[in-house]
């Protein structure tokens, strides 16, 4: 069969795809689909992100995966290759959670990890037998050697990575699932409150089959099995990679996976710190974190070489104007380089949407607008445009030119930073006041500003 992979955009406030210039990297949930897929299939792979869908291409199959942010565009590109007779399956978090939903627009959908269901699905449509569902009755484990097929991407449409190969950054995991049940995240709705993980030889030539300098590791928590960590990092060490990825602020427990880490090659890591009130993260069930710890933690990794990639939340039930001015002058205090900001939302399939829809505070159903930048349900101390404002407003404070000059400043005068360093972090920064200045959400995953 023809068979292509999409991986669709967001749609903008006319339902029109969102475009950019460049991406940062090519989404790792195709490179996975393609590699699971029989040589006897040809595969071709388009990030709507960046490249142009041909609809009149002669395909047998089309595989769309989509975030909730992604689902309407999903949609829209799923109807049109529908309405000309080609058969379109749509799995992914979105999708799995809201079933009956997809299946509006699909003549399948994948509920759940598709290691399990994929090639089956393919034996099906070749013989004209495709069902209308394929389900996941658990987590796969992680123990088959699967390396991600990059070879179908135009890699020329990501931007490139620092580094001999002039590779853009590529996507691997190491663990999945999460042992946290925090309210607001589809983490372990989708991949359990289980904890997996790959073998680290596996880990090894999936690093050596790729050839890239640098990565992103897609693990919500990296470092969250203390033992599997450790021997991860060390392998890890003789590689030279470079690296980011995810973990909990329960790393400061375990101060010898910060300077583990950092021989390893990890650069950045996102670090989930929400809030810096106690009361506010017990009520999103996420009271492990120790908002009084949360200066030497980033003090611990900025000196083991590690930029803290900082994500908060706003618009919570106990957040008031004081409360948001408060948390500003933190992050100015402490000289937080890097902070990504979501409005609170409630995303389909979590415990908070279940309370939100049972409290009818939803007044928003686009799910376009659930990308975290955009009020979705009725906030307790502010109107919805009062939210909006207020979000916008505290991402310029912290990305005014004269505040990124006085964080590049602060690394020269502490002697934390090389020339190299310096010039990444001030494109860094520079794409941060960019992306805010048009007020797109920097983690958009595009170079922007959206074509229009």
């Amino acid at each position: 069969m023809n068979i292509l992979l999409v991986y669709p955009s967001q749609l903008d406030a006319n339902g029109q795809p969102m475009r950019y210039r460049q991406a940062y990297m090519p989404p790792l949930a195709l490179a996975l689909i393609a590699a699971l897929t029989p040589e006897r299939h040809r595969v071709r792979v388009v990030n709507d992100l960046v490249e142009t869908i041909d609809y009149a291409g002669s395909y047998d199959l089309v595989a769309i995966t989509a975030l909730t942010s992604q689902a309407p565009r999903a949609y829209q590109i799923a109807d049109r290759f529908r309405a000309r007779g080609v058969k379109v399956v749509i799995g992914g978090i979105h999708a799995s959670l809201l079933p009956d939903e997809a299946a509006v627009h699909a003549d399948a959908v994948m509920v759940g990890e598709a290691e399990e269901l994929w090639e089956g699905l393919l034996d099906d449509a070749a013989a004209g037998r495709l069902q209308s569902r394929y389900t996941c009755s658990g987590h796969p484990s992680l123990d088959r050697l699967l390396i991600p097929r990059w070879d179908g991407f135009d890699l020329s449409r990501y931007r490139k990575s620092i580094g001999p190969r002039r590779m853009p950054r590529l996507q691997l995991y190491t663990t999945r699932g999460c042992l946290y049940a925090c309210k607001y995240c589809t983490v372990s709705k989708f991949f359990g409150k289980t904890y997996r993980h790959k073998p680290i030889a596996n880990v090894l030539r999936e690093i050596e089959a790729s050839r890239a300098d640098a990565y992103f590791f897609v693990d919500d928590n990296i470092v969250c099995d203390i033992d599997y960590s450790k021997e991860l990092f060390k392998a890890l060490r003789v590689t030279g990679i470079r690296w980011l990825s995810q973990a909990s602020t329960q790393l400061l427990d375990r101060p010898e996976l910060i300077e583990l880490a950092a021989a390893a090659g990890c650069k950045s890591l996102f670090l989930g710190i929400e809030s810096i009130s106690p009361t506010v993260l017990r009520s999103v069930r996420k009271g492990f974190n120790r908002p009084d710890a949360y200066p030497e933690l980033f003090s611990r990794l900025e000196r083991a070489g590690i930029r803290p990639l900082v994500s908060m939340m706003i618009g919570l039930d106990q957040d008031t104007p004081e409360d948001i001015q408060h948390t500003l002058e933190y992050l100015l205090k402490h000289r937080v380089h890097n902070v990504y900001l979501s409005i609170y939302s409630p995303l389909p399939g979590t415990d908070l949407y279940a309370e939100m829809e049972q409290a009818g505070r939803i007044i928003e159903r686009d799910w376009s607008k659930y990308d975290l930048a955009h009020v979705v349900c009725r906030p307790l101390h502010f109107t919805p445009e009062e939210l909006e404002r207020t979000y916008w407003q505290l991402y310029a404070r912290l990305y005014a030119p004269g505040t990124i000059a006085a964080r590049l400043l602060s690394d020269l005068a502490g002697l934390r930073t090389g020339p190299a360093t310096l010039l990444r972090n001030l494109a860094i920064q520079g794409h941060m006041y960019r992306q805010i200045r048009q007020q797109v959400h920097p983690l958009s995953m595009g170079i922007g500003p959206p074509a229009a």
